[in-house]
């Protein structure tokens, strides 16, 4: 990735998907969009561009969202690597504000579910909102008494917040994957761990077997299949799509995709043998 590269990124200054961004390519030029929507619009409108998109947490797991608009993106846009970054949380407020004053947090629905076993129990009301930095920011801006955001310590320095509690997620290793899309290839991508990924989503006929028809392609090449997800399927109450990701060596892969293609009444590869940069 050459310098000052742009990486779109839902979200603002201070959240994960920033963070993943600086991390893994400190080169590059992290650029904020409101929404997924709206990063997946700027990668459609450019065919050069490049977005960060959050895909699973450990412990929450998929955002739906996201594959969802990578599934029914018009112009398709691939998968070019996958990077993992940990999640931390922390208990942000205004300096005047003590621990004993909260009444209310405030942040993403992930990270409101990724550190519920520290509010819940205390009886807090938990708000919503679209982005942990940006539930930061406004603490800063406009906060009221006994309101307290969930975001990253970083994000605290960034807006002047005070950290009352660190580390509240209820899982000490929680992290997130993203991935790294785009409507034209990105070359020069490398795995450090020597693990290369292919994922898929595809639609079955509605009857038994059909989908052990497919997976069956999967462990007859011998591959990994390190995903399997079912999504309901548009327009066909009661009937789903699945979302499968596999690994293993390039020739198997290619000839196993064929294959399983006669299977399925739909198939779009969302990314074809990109980089696991961490795990």
């Amino acid at each position: 990735m050459s310098d000052g590269t742009n990486i779109y990124y839902q979200g603002e200054p201070g959240c994960f998907s920033e963070a993943a961004i600086l991390s893994h390519w400190p080169q590059a030029r992290a650029v904020a969009r409101a929404s997924f929507e709206e990063v997946v619009s700027t990668l459609t409108d450019h065919p050069q561009a490049i977005g960060l998109l959050p895909i699973e947490n450990a412990y929450r797991g998929p955002v739906y969202d996201v594959l969802d608009l990578l599934t029914k993106a018009v112009v398709p846009l691939g998968v070019r690597a996958e990077v993992v970054q940990p999640v931390r949380l922390a208990l942000l407020t205004r300096p005047e504000t003590r621990l004993e004053d909260v009444l209310v947090v405030r942040s993403h629905p992930q990270a409101l579910m990724q550190s519920r076993g520290y509010w819940s129990i205390r009886g807090w009301r938990a708000e919503p909102t679209l982005d942990t930095a940006g539930s930061a920011r406004e603490l800063a801006e406009n906060g009221a008494p006994g309101v307290a955001a969930i975001a990253s310590p970083w994000a605290a320095s960034l807006y002047g917040l005070n950290v009352l509690a660190d580390n509240i997620h209820d899982h000490k290793d929680n992290r997130t994957r993203f991935w790294l899309v785009s409507q034209t290839s990105r070359g020069g991508f490398q795995s450090p761990l020597g693990i290369y990924k292919t994922s898929m989503i595809f639609d079955v006929p509605n009857v038994p077997g059909s989908l052990v028809k497919v997976l069956n392609h999967f462990s007859r090449y011998e591959l990994n299949m390190n995903k399997v997800e079912s999504r309901p399927r548009p327009g066909v109450p009661f009937a789903f799509r699945f979302w499968v990701d596999i690994s293993g060596e390039p020739e198997r892969v290619a000839q196993a995709l064929a294959d399983a293609s006669y299977e399925t009444e739909w198939m779009r590869i969302l990314g074809e043998r990109y980089p696991v940069f961490d795990q």
